[in-house]
């Protein structure tokens, strides 16, 4: 698996939610009210936040020019316990919604309550649908895995997902640096 080394770092971006009384709870970024509380420059905006922002921007314009694969995970952010990837090669674009999967390692195996042959995860991936135009976001489906780099045994909580409306994410969250990021990748011709 490829990883990008552009490296910003993220804080306070999981969030634990109940799937169902079997699947247990899995662990997501933060929805949109979820703002990043870190030391500020200056100018009120928060540095690691601008940095986070200005990788986002330049993500579309720096990753265009690189050969294609069957997935490119190229690196967002990450804190000592998580990493965030986006798969450039999984972006497209149709009536006017891109799509991109998402990945979301953790350092530590994380617990997924009430599936006893699932016990853990170091892993999942979320694919989401961005309307640029709108700015909003929405989460389509989502797969935990056992082991990192969405390997190893997994289970699909999609299903779970279901109804799940487009939302605005907050400015300065990881929802907005996803949305920039996939919004501002120069898609393939």
């Amino acid at each position: 698996m490829k990883h990008g080394h552009g490296r910003a770092m993220l804080r306070h971006f999981l969030l634990c939610r109940p799937v169902s009384l079997l699947a247990g709870n899995v662990c997501t970024q933060a929805p949109s009210k979820t703002l990043f509380k870190l030391n500020k420059d200056g100018n009120g905006m928060n540095i690691k936040i601008k940095t986070l922002l200005a990788t986002a921007g330049l993500f579309g314009a720096v990753l265009a020019s690189l050969p294609a694969h069957a997935e490119n995970w190229q690196s967002l952010g990450g804190t000592d316990q998580a990493e965030l990837l986006i798969d450039t090669d999984s972006i497209v674009e149709s009536g006017g919604v891109r799509e991109a999967w998402s990945l979301w390692n953790f350092k530590e195996a994380r617990p997924n309550n009430g599936d006893k042959s699932f016990p853990t995860l170091k892993s999942y991936k979320d694919l989401h649908q961005y309307n640029c135009k709108a700015g909003t976001m929405k989460l389509v489906r989502e797969i935990i895995f056992a082991e990192n780099d969405g390997k190893g045994d997994k289970r699909d909580h999609s299903d779970a997902l279901k109804g799940m409306e487009f939302i605005k994410p907050k400015p300065m969250s990881v929802g907005d640096a996803m949305l920039q990021a996939v919004c501002t990748f120069e898609l393939k011709k």
